[in-house]
């Protein structure tokens, strides 16, 4: 029987022995580190989709963003609430913040921490323009997002009352006061530090499921960004979206007005199309683009119709009207710079200005072609003005008609005017004609000084 008993024990030893270690898991990150909008979103949410399939022990996400759009923040956090993973938010390296939309997406995540020397709050949403709320709009819009604060608050055991502060009073706090406050879990001087941290602890799955966590020394994997999401995040801001826009009405104006350049159509063909890919993703406002779009009109117009400026004026003002309320949104970073709305419509009605007077000074400016242009030349006598004779002017021998005749050969004219092919010209004083005019009657010793002396 002892036999027996050591012989199936040594079975099971063996069986133990052939069993391989299950490996352990990768964690899954990605660094995000911009403006939360429509491309941000579906890069996050695409990395969390991957990590999944690959069953990740935690899927990670570096954070710093100053905010962005509401309705993409909502996408992004109802992804992580419904995660099949572990999910974790780390506001990462210091200096970083959590910002206006950050705040829900750092709530949101099974496990939130912060690293020393970073902030998380102010998510007190705004209009488009970056300006308070009007008042008929201001409660509902309020509502609605301390509801959606709470919801998430309480689904992840966090701090609910600061939450809605933040929200209401732009509230905002560092990482020591986030930890104290129960608004994250962990404060944390590195990935690895985190994931040391975190090792063993109990996270709940939307299903009901409990996991343990095992991230002590897993192995870290990244998932980038294709091509694709590396164009829309760098399209995808206000700012280069604005400046296609621009250079897209200027290169098709210039195309325009000089057909065949080539050069301007391509800029403004490619500047339109990368826009409008930039507008796919962005909360682009069309009466903005409108009101931009009615300035270069009014531009173009008052280059050719006597508005005395008036239209030009109005340029300027759908110019910056148009420019500041391009995007609607609720986060102040989701609209262009003033400095580089200050910038555009000075650039911009300078050009046109210089163009109006460039126009204005051509219709002044002395001919340089035709028989026209002769007018002011100086001319020779080679038969006598009186009044009729001939001068040679611009190498040309022509009829003339003297002004103040009479005018002998040798003597210089100015061409005053050209009627037909006959000049009308007056006596030019100059070095070889004297100061004064040879009248009849006078002779030459007015002019040459006698030099004999008188015998006494």
């Amino acid at each position: 029987m002892r036999n027996r008993i050591a012989w199936l024990l040594g079975l099971m030893f063996l069986a133990g022995m052939s069993v391989p270690q299950e490996a352990q898991r990768p964690v899954y990150y990605i660094e995000f580190k911009e403006i939360v909008h429509r491309a941000s979103a579906d890069y996050l949410i695409r990395a969390l989709d991957e990590a999944s399939r690959q069953r990740a022990e935690l899927f990670l996400v570096l954070l710093d963003t100053p905010g962005g759009e509401l309705q993409a923040t909502r996408d992004i956090t109802s992804a992580l609430l419904n995660s099949p993973i572990p999910t974790a938010v780390f506001v990462y390296p210091s200096g970083s913040r959590a910002g206006s939309a950050g705040v829900f997406i750092t709530v949101a995540s099974h496990v939130a921490a912060m690293a020393p020397g970073t902030n998380i709050g102010a998510a007190t949403p705004v209009s488009g323009d970056g300006s308070d709320i009007p008042e008929d709009m201001k409660r509902k819009v309020m509502n609605d997002t301390i509801a959606y604060a709470k919801t998430i608050a309480q689904q992840r055991g966090r701090n609910e009352k600061w939450v809605v502060k933040a929200v209401t009073e732009a509230a905002s706090i560092t990482e020591t006061e986030a930890l104290k406050q129960n608004v994250i879990d962990i404060v944390a001087s590195s990935p690895a530090d985190l994931l040391r941290q975190i090792d063993g602890r109990k996270v709940k799955l939307q299903d009901g499921r409990t996991l343990t966590l095992r991230t002590k020394d897993a192995p870290m994997r990244e998932v980038p960004k294709t091509w694709r999401e590396v164009l829309l995040n760098f399209l995808a801001n206000p700012n280069v979206f604005y400046i296609l826009m621009i250079l897209a009405v200027y290169g098709i104006l210039g195309e325009l007005q000089n057909p065949g350049a080539t050069f301007p159509g391509v800029v403004g063909a490619i500047s339109l199309l990368l826009a409008l890919y930039a507008a796919s993703v962005l909360p682009v406002n069309a009466l903005g683009v409108a009101m931009i779009v009615l300035a270069f009109v009014l531009f173009l117009i008052d280059l050719f119709s006597p508005s005395h400026g008036v239209l030009t004026f109005g340029a300027i003002v759908s110019f910056t009207i148009g420019s500041v309320i391009l995007f609607q949104s609720d986060s102040p970073v989701m609209r262009v710079s003033l400095w580089l709305i200050a910038s555009m419509t000075a650039l911009t009605g300078g050009t046109f200005a210089y163009i109006a007077y460039s126009g204005v000074r051509a219709q002044f400016r002395k001919k340089v072609s035709g028989a026209e242009r002769l007018i002011g030349m100086t001319g020779t006598v080679r038969a006598p003005l009186n009044p009729e004779g001939q001068v040679f002017v611009d190498g040309t021998l022509w009829r003339a008609i003297a002004l103040d005749p009479p005018i002998e050969v040798g003597e210089s004219v100015q061409v005053e005017r050209l009627e037909g092919l006959k000049l009308y010209v007056r006596w030019l004083p100059s070095p070889y004609n004297g100061t004064k005019r040879v009248s009849e009657g006078e002779t030459q010793s007015t002019t040459t000084p006698d030099t004999t002396s008188s015998s006494a």
